[in-house]
């Protein structure tokens, strides 16, 4: 799973308690001993639970129930519980069930995508763009890691996948094709993968000795003869596709029998709806 540093935990506290809790603290509340317990109102898949327990322990919070990212839990099945001063849980409150509420949203949403793809097409994997939010890719990298979803590319730096963008610089598509031996003998331990425009284009990238052919807005039936035209000639290739890829037509793009699905969508939508009690002891 993903890991976040230290300061990063600091950061997530940092940004809703600046200084201290003044409404705890007018209260004189503060040393009463009492629980806080997140459950949620519908099902879910959990993430982002490891990260509320480092805060917990930031506030000596003891732990009493914990469960793991990319467990599927029920509707109103508390799933993480802790135990501690009144000041520390009420500074820990919105802060964990933020990371709680988004985390587990994408966490969900990849789960029925990838449960959905696969119940067409069990080889097929689901794989997410860098269309992260800004500045929130840790927590979106660890739900759709959680809901049973890889990245496709992480960032520039380790993987090669060459757009219309590049090969334009190259003179076209074709020109590109003829360095394409030369590329993969660079980088021996990586694929390499070549997005196109049209079924002639992806044929063309196959035949040039393409890893991966990335086909962008392909419509299925699109799709599919790329898929096929592979499995005749090029077994051993690999057919990713993307562009618009949600929850209403994953089942048709994995049912063409494609090798990859790339897409957005499980980042984007409302975060998982979870009740949080907090309770005196």
């Amino acid at each position: 799973m993903v890991t976040f540093t230290e300061s990063e935990i600091d950061k997530l506290i940092e940004e809703d308690v600046p200084y201290f809790d003044l409404t705890t603290y007018l209260l004189d509340i503060g040393n009463k001993e009492g629980t806080i317990s997140f459950s949620a109102r519908h099902e879910i898949v959990v993430c982002a639970t490891e990260e509320c327990k480092r805060i917990f322990d930031r506030f000596n919070l003891k732990v009493l129930k914990f469960t793991s990212s990319g467990t599927q839990v029920p509707p109103k099945e508390v799933f993480l519980k802790a135990k501690g001063k009144a000041e520390a849980i009420h500074k820990v409150w919105k802060v964990t069930q933020n990371l709680l509420e988004y985390g587990s949203g994408i966490a969900t949403r990849t789960r029925n995508l990838v449960n959905l793809a696969k119940s067409v097409n069990p080889d097929v994997e689901i794989v997410t763009t860098r269309k992260t939010l800004p500045l929130s890719k840790k927590i979106c990298i660890k739900g759709i890691l959680a809901g049973g979803a890889l990245p496709h590319r992480l960032g520039l730096s380790e993987t090669v996948l060459i757009f219309e963008q590049h090969s334009k610089f190259l003179g076209g598509l074709e020109e590109l094709l003829k360095k394409l031996p030369s590329l993969k003998k660079r980088v021996p331990e990586k694929k390499v993968t070549v997005e196109v425009n049209s079924v002639e284009e992806a044929f063309l990238a196959l035949k040039a000795g393409a890893d991966v052919v990335q086909i962008d807005k392909f419509s299925p039936e699109e799709v599919k003869k790329v898929v096929e035209f592979k499995e005749r000639n090029f077994p051993s290739a690999k057919v990713a596709a993307a562009g618009g890829i949600n929850e209403s037509n994953i089942k048709t793009y994995a049912s063409t029998g494609v090798d990859i699905i790339v897409l957005t969508c499980a980042y984007f939508g409302k975060p998982a709806d979870i009740k949080v009690q907090i309770e005196p002891c």
